[in-house]
């Protein structure tokens, strides 16, 4: 049975809006948002990964419908990979913070750690399942950089580690990066092209 329609795991107006702009009219796609108001997803997974898959799952079988989720944060290679899935609760105690806070600590633990050693990526996993719950489709993407020494001049609200994910090869932030640019370094770009052809082949 062809897909006729994908439910976004979020109510997130933002990434509904990008991934509308991603997948280029290749499916409907509308926010979970819209179909009323459901628990959310506990988010328990250690990777991206499992919790794409949980989130997927999750509304799929509340709305009996095709849920396409992800999940994804920063990856800093000198903090061992922290924050992770925890690049929102990345504060003493597991407390949320607000972007600053967000930036201004992953920048207090680089303190003093040499250009080299500043290696990270931003990283995004995806999921769809079927209305039973069978995940059918999944897939990941990273986009390698460098973290900055202070914030770049452009913060994007939500997306504070954009503003300290510098790119050498164009000498800016990732929050930096004009509507051609970001269409070309997107790292959520190839999943939703690979979607699109999975959505074209499914029967």
């Amino acid at each position: 049975m062809k897909i006729k329609r994908l439910i976004l795991g979020t109510g997130n107006p933002g990434k509904l809006q990008e991934w509308t702009r991603l997948l280029k009219g290749a499916i409907s796609i509308i926010s979970i948002s819209e179909l009323g108001e459901f628990p959310e997803s506990a988010e328990t997974g250690k990777t991206f990964k499992d919790n794409a898959r949980q989130k997927a799952v999750h509304y799929a079988k509340l709305t009996d419908e095709y849920v396409f989720s992800e999940d994804g944060g920063y990856e800093v290679d000198a903090l061992g990979g922290a924050p992770g899935t925890r690049s929102r609760r990345i504060l003493p105690g597991g407390k949320e913070g607000t972007d600053q806070d967000l930036i201004d600590y992953i920048l207090n633990k680089l303190k003093g750690v040499k250009r080299s050693k500043r290696a990270v990526k931003l990283t995004v996993a995806a999921a769809l399942s079927d209305p039973k719950g069978n995940i059918i489709f999944e897939d990941t993407e990273s986009f390698a950089g460098i973290v900055s020494e202070k914030p770049g001049p452009v913060l994007i609200n939500g997306y504070p580690f954009r503003s300290i994910h510098f790119i050498p090869e164009l000498g800016k932030t990732y929050a930096e990066l004009t509507d051609n640019e970001h269409s070309v370094y997107n790292h959520k770009k190839p999943i939703a092209e690979r979607l699109a052809k999975f959505l074209l082949e499914y029967k």
